[in-house]
């Protein structure tokens, strides 16, 4: 299985939220080209709040993946250990490209913030 197999019904949110915050990404930098709106935070600062919103997502699709592992292992009785072990890595994905979501907005808003100080002077 992929990892964006692994990622469950969760990712398509997730995917939602990356392409919101990179098409969010390409306005701002475009508006400070074009020196619109070059002094507005509130349209860099939404690059910002998608990625804790992708963050969020993350955690909660990992909480409904180990609550169905947990539920799986506990139907099928007695389980190893390594194969408990590897269904809570699955279960790990989505937090894993939930944090990467919100470390490139990160990223994003921090460039943003130096190139609307810049341009502001």
């Amino acid at each position: 299985m992929s990892f964006i197999q692994s990622l469950g019904i969760i990712q398509y949110p997730l995917w939602i939220v990356l392409i919101l915050t990179l098409i969010q990404t390409v306005r701002c930098t475009a508006a400070l080209v074009r020196r619109e709106d070059a002094g507005s935070p509130l349209r860099s600062h939404s690059v910002l709040v998608l990625g804790a919103l992708g963050a969020c997502l993350g955690i909660l699709g990992s909480l409904i993946g180990v609550r169905v592992t947990a539920g799986a292992i506990v139907d099928a009785g007695q389980v190893s250990a390594a194969v408990a072990w590897d269904a809570v890595g699955l279960a790990v994905g989505p937090s894993i490209f939930g944090f990467f979501v919100l470390g490139l907005a990160s990223v994003a808003w921090l460039a943003l913030q130096y190139a609307a100080g810049r341009a502001s002077r």
